[in-house]
């Protein structure tokens, strides 16, 4: 049988939708909704369409009823921005030699999952500003690979910039040019505007200066990101690239600058620690399953605010724990401001949508979640995190959170479970 050329993606879509059936989502996954009392809205907002503009979806406490957004998923916002997405996905997997196919199918199995949070909702009406949360993605992720974690703080009245960085760090991502006539073509005639896309750096090995200069990059965007949120809460009017309409203004005082927090996972969790190192606007940083290596050891001594460390079992080895000492030195005795948690039967991925997107028997057998139950892994994660930022920004928080912070929950070790030589470890200490 012969195909057209064009056939090809149809014939890539039968075979997946035949293939990988128990791949796909099922009632026990999806992005987990929001179990606070806010419904969630969520907007992408690009200002400065260049290199040096801000790129970030914004998760938020919206105005909307609970009970009806839960029965109509029709206006909940898209999961998987576009295929170019899925390509750089597939290209930091490594294959190469399917790669067409592979992104055929990824964008198959993701193109109709849906984030329980409404494009463009009206913002909710509180008698106080919001506390402000930065996320910061890790490596070839972007700004919606977590989005079980920020619709979660947003439903308990976090307002939530999930940037996507421009660093090459992404799967993918873009920035807006303009044509010039030199330029225009039948698609994009002079004085149009198109998408120019920014592909993943591919690092062979461990390269110092090549990810620590990202890191660098990584936190000014994380900088600008804060900038340009508060800008909105000054009332100052914002020009969204992506949305001719946007209108910022719903957010004129909304926002509270003393409640500011920045987390981020493995490269973002790096981000989020020189962030704070550079502005102490952030009160408080979550780091999950930091990766260390991009952070120069000067910047340790830099960060004065509280920290909590949220590691998975499978992620670590002496090296990266033994960075963590200098955040917290007695990580098995902490204290309030100083704390490393880690969850048992978890690995790098169970803090990711990834662990939840797909039924458990497929998260586990693509090497998306560990032998803990993915969405109860994901709720560990959210609610010590939740508990932490709100004990370090003076907000109410569900109590039993708490008992996962001080280790009252059987998947919950108080530390590491990486053994580490005492000898360095004192060594370690004495330095700091």
């Amino acid at each position: 049988m012969h195909f057209r050329l064009c056939d090809w993606t149809l014939l890539n879509r039968h075979f997946a939708a035949v293939i990988m059936w128990p791949f796909t989502k099922s009632a026990d996954a999806g992005i987990l909704p929001g179990h606070g009392k806010y419904s969630v809205g969520c907007m992408d907002i690009m200002c400065d369409t260049t290199i040096h503009g801000s790129f970030l979806r914004l998760f938020y406490p919206a105005a909307s009823p609970k009970a009806s957004i839960a029965s109509d998923s029709s206006a909940y916002a898209a999961w998987l921005p576009s295929r170019e997405y899925a390509e750089g996905f597939v290209s930091y997997a490594g294959y190469k030699h399917a790669a067409s196919v592979t992104a055929s199918l990824l964008t198959f199995l993701t193109e109709s999952f849906k984030i329980p949070a409404i494009e463009n909702a009206p913002l909710a009406k509180s008698n106080t500003p919001f506390p402000v949360v930065i996320f910061s993605h890790g490596l070839s992720a972007c700004r919606t690979t977590y989005s079980s974690i920020c619709v979660e703080l947003a439903s308990h009245g976090f307002i939530v910039g999930a940037v996507e960085h421009r660093d090459k760090s992404a799967c993918a991502t873009y920035v807006i040019k303009d044509v010039t006539e030199d330029e225009s073509d039948c698609k994009a005639p002079s004085g149009g505007r198109v998408q120019e896309w920014i592909p993943i750096l591919l690092v062979e090995g461990d390269d110092f200066e090549i990810r620590n200069n990202q890191l660098s990059q990584r936190a000014e965007e994380c900088t600008r990101a804060l900038d340009l949120l508060l800008k909105m809460n000054s009332g100052e009017p914002v020009v969204n690239a992506l949305n001719d309409k946007f209108d910022g203004s719903m957010f004129k005082g909304k926002l509270d600058s003393d409640k500011v927090a920045i987390c981020g996972h493995s490269f973002g969790a790096a981000t989020a620690l020189l962030t704070l190192s550079q502005d102490k606007r952030f009160k408080c940083s979550v780091a999950l399953d930091a990766w260390l290596f991009p952070v120069d050891k000067s910047t340790y001594a830099d960060i004065h605010q509280p920290v909590l460390l949220i590691n998975t079992e499978k992620f670590h080895w002496p090296a990266n724990v033994a960075r963590m000492i200098r955040l917290v030195p007695e990580f098995d005795e902490p204290t309030n401001d100083r704390r490393m948690i880690t969850i048992r039967g978890t690995i790098h991925q169970s803090q990711t949508d990834f662990a939840v997107l797909f039924r458990q028997s497929a998260a586990r057998l693509l090497h998306f979640a560990g032998s803990l139950d993915p969405t109860l892994a994901m709720e560990l994660n959210l609610h010590a995190t939740l508990a932490f930022l709100s004990s370090q920004l003076g907000l109410p928080c569900n109590a039993d959170y708490d008992k996962i912070l001080t280790g009252e929950n059987k998947h919950v070790l108080i530390g590491t479970n990486v053994k580490l030589d005492p000898e360095k470890v004192l060594a370690m200490k004495a330095s700091l």
